[in-house]
């Protein structure tokens, strides 16, 4: 993905990982892959700020 701003592909900054459901029978668990993306240009306004999150389904799949 690319900076809205300057156009600079960014980078993933952190990952973390999420799970949903897991506390009720009633629910199918659920867990994702969640990464913050920020700008890596110094020269931008965005630079290390996140700017997105990707948020990705690893089980089920």
């Amino acid at each position: 993905m690319q900076c809205p701003i300057c156009k600079t592909e960014m980078r993933i900054a952190s990952v973390r990982t999420e799970v949903v459901g897991d506390e009720s029978k009633d629910r199918q668990t659920e867990v994702y892959t969640v990464q913050e993306l920020v700008c890596r240009n110094k020269q931008c306004q965005n630079y290390g700020k996140a700017v997105d999150t990707v948020r990705t389904k690893i089980y089920p799949v």
